[in-house]
């Protein structure tokens, strides 16, 4: 048996989970999450700015502390705000600086990668199973054959840079025009990533969602008032479950989302951007629902290694 720790810096949270690990079987200790917002005005800049670098440095020293009382066997991983500010190597160095370990600043096929056997692990996936894991900065795509992965696309655009590039101002509600400008947006993007290839024809596709939206948006069904795997995990979100929320989002100021059971008020100032991407994967696919999955990067990199791999 083996304590580990994987830490995963992304765009807007930073995420730790520490767990026992043996034969594949992850045992969680420990799971985190703080939103620190790294890659906030990236999308327009190109750069992280030095506030935000600051207190995700901080943030990710934290965690080691923590994580170290368990053990050694740390692996820091940064996702789409280090794989594309021009400024990711300054903090790369500052992490190194103030914890010792380095940042393994991932491509969006090895995100995706680790993240489809995070996400799939429990779960029957006989057939064709499409997996996306919809974050701050990007949305990972994998299509997989009875859990043998077949294509990974990943498509640079995620809840926060989304909302950014609309200009969405959080202190008013929005009209339904808004969400429907969005959502032709995503699936114009992702036409142009050619993720219609991912469509099987002649059979219905299986989805598996992952990320902190899809989490999110299924505390907010279950009126989840605290994190609840029991209750998160393999949970599903329709179309109309959806279409529901971004209806309710919409029409609400940020002071108002923070207030809505089972949303934690760290993602109030995204949710609509998360939904909108959701519910284009959806119609995109021809979907009625999909499987919400709480396990993703973290949990694929835990037992990924543990398989000799």
């Amino acid at each position: 048996m083996a304590v580990k720790a994987v830490i995963d810096i992304g765009s807007n949270s930073i995420k730790m989970r520490v767990a026992n690990v043996i034969n594949s079987k992850v045992k969680v200790i420990r799971d985190e999450t703080e939103v620190v917002k790294l890659g906030k005005g990236m999308s327009v800049s190109g750069y992280l700015n030095e506030q935000s670098m600051k207190n995700s440095c901080t943030a990710v020293t934290k965690m080691v502390r923590r994580a170290k009382k368990y053990g050694d066997e740390i692996f820091i991983v940064g996702t789409m705000a280090l794989r594309t500010a021009k400024n990711s190597q300054e903090f790369v160095n500052m992490v190194k600086d103030s914890t010792g370990y380095d940042v393994h600043v991932f491509s969006g096929e090895d995100e995706a990668k680790y993240s489809w056997y995070g996400a799939i692990d429990g779960f029957d996936v006989k057939g064709k199973v499409l997996m996306f894991d919809s974050g701050g900065g990007s949305t990972e795509f994998v299509i997989g054959l009875n859990g043998n992965i077949e294509k990974i696309v990943s498509v640079p655009i995620g809840a926060v840079t989304l909302l950014e590039k609309f200009s969405y101002d959080n202190n008013k509600p929005v009209k339904a025009k808004f969400c429907d400008e969005i959502v032709n947006y995503v699936k114009n993007l992702l036409l142009e990533y050619n993720i219609i290839d991912f469509a099987p024809s002649g059979e219905t596709l299986k989805i598996i969602g992952v990320g902190g939206g899809a989490v999110s948006m299924a505390g907010v069904k279950y009126a989840c008032e605290n994190f609840d795997p029991s209750k998160l995990h393999g949970g599903i979100l329709t179309v109309r479950d959806v279409e529901r929320q971004i209806k309710m989002y919409s029409s609400l100021t940020l002071k108002e989302r923070e207030n809505i059971i089972g949303l934690p008020p760290a993602r109030a100032d995204i949710i609509l951007g998360s939904a909108c991407i959701i519910l284009t994967i959806l119609k995109f696919f021809e979907v009625n629902s999909f499987t919400v999955s709480i396990n993703g990067l973290r949990h694929g990199l835990l037992i990924y290694d543990e398989r000799g791999e």
